[in-house]
């Protein structure tokens, strides 16, 4: 099921009404339920993938904080992080992986038959594979195992963030399934106001930007130079608008509920480096990253070359995450060497803080990071190679061709002063004090709309990964 669909519409109602009419483990099990119709919506075999991550990775935990044997310990978590990345990796790389095994045997003169399964991508796969692996981790690590399974499954499912993010910790989410959840008029305004904010830069902006910039990548023979540039500032806004609008609807959703979900997103394309640029995005995946991947590798503990390259790997497997395609390893590598150049460059100095710089500088910076950045959503966004190829000579090629999609550059401009200003409650407000009747209305006129356009709408960009 998806937010910006008329069947979402319509549970979302449903579900407040049963969820607030019960109290106790009755809401949380109605919760679970409305979770598993949520996800089984799309396709119901897929269940069973998300059942058994779950019963894995609960039954692993609790094996493991019964064991005092160090050795015991990490078999018990080896076996629960192989079991959810084989999952991962038969469902989501096994054709990848295929095709490079068989143009590596063309390569060496071999005839590989290996057969093609066209395996379906079951959604939402990456994220709570990466939830159930962090737990059982975290529990190796000393935190306590959950005994209750009915918890522990919502952790995994609980229907807000399980398609696309925030990515949860347990820590986080757990502590508050032991207490009675509350909806106050504060959170219900949040709620609803976060909810159609995330719609609106879905439905309104983001899928506005897809129009031209599917245009152009499909068909990009027929646009260079200023069109070209277009295309890519749009995709950049795009595809921010289309996450960070998925991830309001989640927090905006989970408010509604009586549960915080963290943000993912602060400003990103403010960014003055490329390691604040990942302080900003995604903020979830690149903590998760940090913490589970780039500090088990050793982290910054092995010098520097050592740093650098666990630095690296720990890019180049994000990217990979991202996707089956080396397009999307070429992303996490790019990634990955600008925020290596940036250590070198820096050297043994401290980093200025953006709010010491000079207005001129940081303008500067803000504005070179932001095209560094374009530029990997060139490779993030092309299908293939070829793509690549083209579209990038035709960034370069301006020999007076005719310009395109200037009603999309003043989108694009708005976007960016909007994304500039800074963070301010005034809309939030003003939908605050008005009255809970109003609120209630303005949302079933919002829902009716929502009924009505939303079968017109995409799929949100990370439902794919």
């Amino acid at each position: 099921m998806l937010f910006n669909s008329a069947a979402f519409a319509i549970f979302l109602p449903l579900m407040l009404a049963v969820y607030w009419s019960l109290r106790g483990a009755q809401r949380r099990y109605a919760l679970l339920f409305g979770s598993y119709l949520f996800y089984g919506w799309w396709d119901w075999r897929f269940l069973g993938l998300l059942a058994l991550s779950t019963l894995v990775s609960y039954w692993c935990a609790l094996a493991i904080e019964k064991r005092n044997l160090p050795s015991s310990r990490r078999r018990i978590l080896g076996i629960n992080i192989a079991a959810n990345l084989v999952s991962l990796g038969a469902f989501k790389y096994f054709d990848f992986f295929r095709d490079a095994m068989v143009r590596l045997g063309e390569s060496a003169g071999l005839d590989l038959d290996v057969p093609v399964f066209q395996i379906i991508l079951p959604m939402g796969i990456s994220f709570y594979t990466f939830q159930a692996v962090s737990y059982t981790i975290d529990v190796y690590r000393g935190a306590r195992a959950e005994r209750d399974l009915g918890k522990f499954a919502l952790f995994i499912s609980c229907f807000p963030q399980l398609v696309a993010g925030p990515i949860m910790r347990a820590g986080d989410f757990l502590p508050q399934l032991s207490r009675e959840p509350r909806l106050d008029s504060a959170d219900f305004s949040e709620g609803v106001y976060r909810v159609f904010r995330g719609l609106f830069k879905k439905m309104v902006i983001a899928d506005t930007l897809a129009l031209y910039v599917d245009m152009v990548f499909q068909s990009s023979d027929g646009y260079a130079g200023v069109s070209a540039w277009i295309a890519l500032y749009a995709y950049a806004f795009q595809i921010y608008m289309d996450f960070s609008g998925y991830c309001d609807v989640a927090v905006g959703v989970g408010l509604l509920l009586g549960l915080r979900l963290n943000e993912n997103f602060n400003q990103p394309y403010l960014a003055c480096s490329p390691s604040e640029f990942w302080r900003r995005w995604h903020i979830t995946l690149s903590t998760w990253l940090r913490d589970y991947l780039y500090i088990p590798l050793g982290g910054s503990r092995g010098g520097r070359l050592l740093t650098l390259r666990n630095v690296f790997i720990t890019m180049a497997l994000g990217g990979l995450w991202h996707g089956a395609a080396w397009t999307f390893v070429a992303w996490g590598a790019y990634q990955g060497l600008l925020l290596i150049g940036e250590r070198l460059l820096r050297g043994n100095r401290r980093p200025i803080a953006p709010a010491a710089m000079p207005a001129a500088m940081r303008l500067l910076r803000v504005t070179l990071m932001f095209h560094l950045t374009c530029l990997g959503w060139l490779l993030f966004r092309s299908p293939d190679w070829h793509t690549v190829a083209v579209m990038g000579a035709n960034l370069i090629d301006f020999s007076g061709q005719g310009v395109h999609g200037l009603r999309v550059a003043v989108l694009v401009v708005a976007c960016a002063v909007a994304h500039a200003l800074p963070a301010t409650e005034g809309l939030r407000d003003r939908f605050a004090r008005v009255p809970g009747f109003g609120q209630g209305a303005l949302a079933a006129v919002c829902m009716w709309a929502l009924v009505v356009v939303g079968t017109k709408s995409q799929s949100f960009i990370y439902f794919q990964f």
